[in-house]
C-alpha cells in the first residue's frame, strides 16, 4: 500500500500548515480546493480527545465519490468531517499506470486539546488505499 502523510495543524488561531515532506510525490492528487473541518464544539467544553477516519475516492477528473466514515468517537465529530470532505476538490490529471483514473484514499482526523498550553489542535494524515 503506497503512503503519503500531510499534516494540517491548527493552534489556537488559524495558523496552517501543509507540508506533505519527502514521501510525496507528484502522482499524489492535488487539492483545487481544500475545506477543514470545523472544530468540534464538544472539545470546547472540556472533553480533551476526538477521532474521525474516512475513506473517499477521488476520480481522474477531480470529484469526490464514495465518501464513508469507517471510525468515529462521536457524531459531532463525525458530522463536521463528513461535511469538509464532501467539499473538497482535487485537480483533475490524465489516467497513467501511477494515477489511475480512481484513487481511493482514507484521512483521519484527530481533534485535541492541549491541557497545558490551552490551545486547540488538529492533526490529519492521509493514506493512499486500493480501490476495487
Amino acid at each position: 500500500m503506497k503512503s503519503r502523510w500531510k499534516v494540517l495543524f491548527i493552534l489556537g488561531g488559524c495558523a496552517l500548515l501543509h507540508c506533505m515532506g519527502s514521501h510525496a510525490r507528484s502522482m499524489d492528487p492535488q487539492f483545487e480546493r481544500y475545506v477543514s473541518p470545523t472544530y468540534p464544539s464538544a472539545l470546547r467544553g472540556g472533553k480533551l480527545f476526538s477521532s474521525v477516519r474516512v475513506n473517499y475516492d477521488i476520480r481522474h477528473d477531480g470529484t469526490v465519490t464514495d465518501i464513508k466514515i469507517t471510525e468515529q468517537t462521536d457524531q459531532k465529530s463525525a458530522n463536521s468531517a463528513l461535511s469538509a470532505v464532501k467539499r473538497w476538490q482535487f485537480k483533475p490529471w490524465d489516467v497513467t499506470e501511477e494515477m489511475p483514473a480512481r484513487i481511493g484514499e482514507t484521512v483521519h482526523f484527530v481533534f485535541d486539546q492541549e491541557r497545558l498550553e490551552r490551545r486547540l489542535r488538529m492533526v490529519v494524515s492521509w493514506e493512499r488505499r486500493e480501490t476495487p
